[in-house]
């Protein structure tokens, strides 16, 4: 009985071949090339006239402002995204303290030790392929602009406490009823 499921399956796999061979034969022979549909240059164009319609002033109005130009855009990270250049260990031997960064709380300050960041002037520097690498390695999922780290790791590596604290509070730091505030971390108090 096992020979004839083998025979069985051997032959299934000899008709799926010939199929393939056909399917790619009659393809080259009687299946036309399809063309790129170009639909964005002929819309784009549309645009631009309404666009340049709309914008000419009319006789009996006054001519409009000129249009605000729009943000450079952010550079698209191709390929792999690479990698931050990260310390051995923090410098002088003392690290800051990553949990001012809104958003990162212990574990995450931790992880990013692991991965040789320790302070401030290192996120404050990364590049926009170093954030992605950092983004698709943690799984942050675009996190890191979210929440403004790299500003928000400026400021605290020129120390503009004032500027920090007016834009972004005190960041991640909380008291132990879970409300910010500014300095160093308290910890909780026993009760009695």
């Amino acid at each position: 009985m096992p020979h004839l499921t083998i025979e069985l399956l051997l032959w299934m796999l000899l008709a799926f071949l010939i199929g393939c061979i056909l399917g790619c034969l009659f393809r080259k022979l009687f299946g036309a090339e399809a063309e790129p549909v170009k639909t964005a240059a002929p819309a784009a164009a549309v645009a631009t006239a309404a666009t340049a319609v709309a914008a000419a002033p009319r006789p009996h109005e006054p001519a409009p402002a000129a249009p605000k130009p729009m943000p450079a855009a952010q550079p698209v990270a191709t390929g792999k995204p690479a990698r931050p250049k990260g310390l051995a260990g923090a410098r002088s031997g003392k690290a800051d303290n990553l949990q001012m960064i809104s958003g990162v709380g212990p574990k995450l300050e931790k992880t990013l030790h692991g991965l040789g960041f320790f302070h401030f002037d290192q996120i404050a520097n990364w590049t926009r392929d170093e954030v992605a690498w950092v983004d698709e390695h943690l799984r942050f999922k675009g996190r890191i602009d979210r929440e403004e780290w790299i500003p928000q790791c400026k400021l605290l590596a020129e120390g503009d406490m004032d500027k920090f604290n007016r834009l972004y509070g005190t960041g991640g730091l909380k008291n132990a009823a879970g409300v910010t505030k500014s300095g160093s971390r308290t910890r909780r108090s026993k009760k009695k």
